[in-house]
């Protein structure tokens, strides 16, 4: 659909500037689309490991257990309340998404561990490098598009963060590839 579009506007002799200024909103939609499918993983990442700490209260009744439970949860409450009025579509209009991810994600000494930090890291970088491509091409690229249609739908938020988190073993690239080596999750 985007090369028919591009070849309308072609023969309508309209300037790359000009089709810049017509992709602009789209290209916007699609970086939020970016963010809001990363801050969803995060946020699906920090029920699953707080489940996590839980059983293995519940399993061991040892007090290294739940004081580690009782940190990761007050971590994770003072991250939540931080980021629950994020504004993110009005920081994407002005900065770039991974500027954006960088200010959503915890800091160093957060809820996250280094190695988890890492891991999400590189899964901006993937979301980064997907959404460049489609803001060159001002639209979805078939590759983006293939991958944000894998993981669009919030009903499939849980099972995603199962497969990042390496609880489900798939043949397909996604965020699972970042995080399933670096906090595997028990049970699943």
């Amino acid at each position: 659909m985007l090369d028919d579009i591009d070849a309308q506007l072609s023969e309508l002799k309209v300037t790359p500037e000009e089709r810049a200024v017509i992709v602009k909103p789209w290209v916007g939609m699609i970086r939020a689309d970016f963010f809001f499918l990363f801050s969803r993983v995060v946020r699906e990442f920090a029920t699953l490991k707080a489940s996590d700490l839980t059983a293995k209260v519940l399993a061991t009744q040892s007090r290294e257990a739940r004081e580690a439970e009782m940190a990761h949860s007050a971590l994770i409450t003072q991250w939540f309340t931080e980021t629950n009025n994020f504004g993110a579509i009005e920081r994407l209009e002005t900065r770039s998404l991974s500027t954006v991810i960088n200010e959503y994600l915890p800091v160093k000494g957060g809820w996250l561990s280094d190695r988890e930090l890492a891991a999400f890291a590189t899964f901006e970088r993937e979301l980064v490098r997907l959404n460049d491509d489609c803001a060159k091409r001002g639209g979805y690229t078939a590759e983006a598009a293939d991958y944000y249609d894998r993981y669009k739908e919030r009903q499939n938020d849980k099972e995603m963060a199962k497969t990042t988190c390496g609880r489900r073993r798939g043949s397909h690239r996604g965020p699972r590839l970042y995080l399933e080596v670096v906090w595997p999750v028990s049970g699943g």
